[in-house]
């Protein structure tokens, strides 16, 4: 404290000596100034003095190529690394769709490499193999017409280039946009989970908890479907397994109120997510969209028009039906995308694009196993690249 006193307390009695120690409360720091302590040589007094910063040389030219090449390759490095990643996930999803690659898929490739014209016959027997792919009538058509229609723009006369163009053809009706799910930061976020017995609707939503709590979300899942007590201990068990919330009724209780509970116990404990599950089955189908119609209504009455998901799970094996399927839900539910599960285990596949093109609803997600991880979030340009070989 003495060196502090003499400097700020202690009246200089040397008036020649104000140059180096008066009125230092009014010295300002800046990047370009610094304050260093000086001794006079007349008095022997202690003193502050301010001096300019010199400023800092620039790097040197050498220096500064040097770190711009070292930048260079630590960005090639994370960019292989990335890429690694990317095809290690691609050739992971081929082999986990390998019966519909080589079922479906590889009989395309086998077809055109055993033609030597492009004919009439030709593009008969395409669609013949297309429908029954599962793609449909109605998107077979769609199908050819486009492919034909790019062979004569191009001037293809090789039957073995037909088959990279249908590649392009095809991709061009899988919907690209929105296919993942809108989850808002800070909002209650709705999946009304919808989808006839048997698809896998339970084990999806119990899948898509696991995956949203892995992110670090709080997900609650309400047990919607009342009409069946295996669905409420089935969906009981996932929220074990993930460590989600639940809320449920008893077997027969009103779909309805424990929606309503659901909803009410989401916006009292601050939930990320809320995932609802529904019957698939009741005494018959205008009683099942009935019930999902006013489960729709609670849910609008809650949020007002804030934009919610409304998610059809379809079973990947079966077909046309799924179309009807998604039909009927569509005019109810105003559906937001598809989950289409197990297809890993057809080797048809086509459904992808007729479902996709026809309602004109995003797939959101694909099916391709048991485990959580095979639950893959649908992107277009990866499928198109593991299914043809």
């Amino acid at each position: 404290m003495g060196i502090f006193n003499k400097i700020f307390n202690k009246k200089d009695k040397n008036p020649e000596n104000k140059e180096g120690i008066n009125n230092i409360k009014n010295i300002e720091k800046t990047e370009e100034k610094k304050l260093v302590k000086v001794i006079n040589d007349e008095t022997g007094k202690i003193g502050l003095e301010t001096i300019k910063k010199e400023p800092q040389e620039e790097p040197k030219e050498e220096l500064k190529e040097e770190l711009k090449e070292e930048l260079k390759e630590e960005l090639k490095e994370e960019l292989k690394e990335e890429l690694k990643e990317e095809l290690k996930e691609e050739s992971n999803l081929r082999e986990k769709l390998t019966k519909p690659r080589t079922g479906f898929f590889s009989k395309l490739k086998t077809f055109f490499s055993g033609k030597s014209l492009i004919d009439d016959a030709m593009y008969d027997e395409m669609e013949d193999i297309l429908i029954q792919s599962d793609i449909g009538l109605e998107m077979t058509t769609k199908i050819v017409s486009s492919l034909e229609k790019e062979i004569k723009i191009k001037g293809i006369k090789d039957t073995k280039k037909i088959y990279p163009l249908l590649k392009e053809v095809m991709e061009r009706f899988l919907i690209k946009e929105n296919t993942e799910l809108k989850i808002e930061d800070g909002q209650v976020n709705i999946i009304l989970v919808v989808g006839v017995n048997g698809v896998g609707k339970t084990t999806t939503i119990g899948k898509l908890a696991s995956k949203f709590i892995e992110n670090g979300k709080k997900v609650v899942l309400g047990a919607g479907d009342t009409f069946r007590a295996a669905a409420i201990e089935q969906l009981e068990e996932w929220a074990k397994r993930s460590k989600a919330d639940i809320v449920k009724g008893k077997q027969g209780d009103d779909p309805g109120a424990v929606v309503y509970d659901t909803l009410e116990y989401a916006y009292e404990k601050n939930v990320d997510v809320v995932i609802i599950d529904t019957a698939g089955r009741l005494h018959n189908k205008n009683n099942l969209m009935k019930e999902l119609e006013k489960i729709n209504n609670i849910i609008k009455k809650k949020i007002g028009d804030r934009y919610y998901e409304s998610i059809l799970v379809i079973d990947g094996t079966t077909g046309q039906n799924a179309i009807s399927q998604a039909k009927e839900f569509n005019e109810v539910t105003d559906l937001t995308g598809f989950i289409i599960t197990k297809l890993d285990g057809t080797a048809k596949g086509g459904i992808v694009f007729s479902i996709s093109e026809l309602i004109k609803k995003p797939i959101k997600f694909i099916g391709v196993g048991e485990k959580i991880s095979d639950l893959r979030e649908f992107d277009v340009r990866e499928y198109i690249n593991a299914i043809f070989d």
